[in-house]
């Protein structure tokens, strides 16, 4: 009866040694419960905007800057995730990715509940995280208080 409670996990994926652990353990889960995995990673803008240009007209170099920046990341996320299938498949189970922009807690919290995801499984810190401080970061922090399913959250 459980294991067909959990036949969908969610893994946002960001490559951080975190993300990476989760999608180990998720694999786990995925591999003992015959259940699909749905790798996400999240593209956000607003991390490259400089201080006190929220809200204001960029010029065009800028928009065009920002348009370069996103196309590049977002090559680079489809490699990073497009390995982490491989992985997935070679074990044996199905999964699949996408990638969104936004606010990365917002857009993970959106696509679980879109995709009817039963579990979510996520690093307790992205790449965001300081490392010495061993403190739950807030994009997993806010994952796990307002998700509608059940969140794992691996260290």
């Amino acid at each position: 009866m459980f294991s067909k409670m959990l036949t969908r996990i969610l893994v946002p994926y960001d490559g951080s040694k975190y993300a990476a652990k989760a999608l180990s353990r998720a694999m786990e889960l995925a591999h003992n419960l015959d259940s699909q995995i749905f790798l996400f990673s999240v593209i956000n803008v607003d991390y490259i905007s400089p201080p006190g240009m929220l809200g204001m007209i960029r010029t065009k170099s800028e928009k065009e800057a920002i348009r370069k920046w996103e196309k590049t990341v977002t090559t680079d996320s489809e490699k990073m995730l497009k390995s982490a299938i491989k992985k997935c498949q070679e074990k044996g189970i199905t999964a699949s990715y996408s990638i969104s922009r936004g606010n990365v807690a917002n857009e993970i919290l959106n696509v679980s509940k879109k995709k009817k995801i039963s579990l979510i499984v996520i690093g307790s810190q992205g790449l965001y995280g300081i490392e010495k401080l061993k403190t739950l970061g807030s994009v997993s922090r806010k994952v796990s208080e307002h998700a509608s399913c059940p969140v794992l959250l691996v260290r």
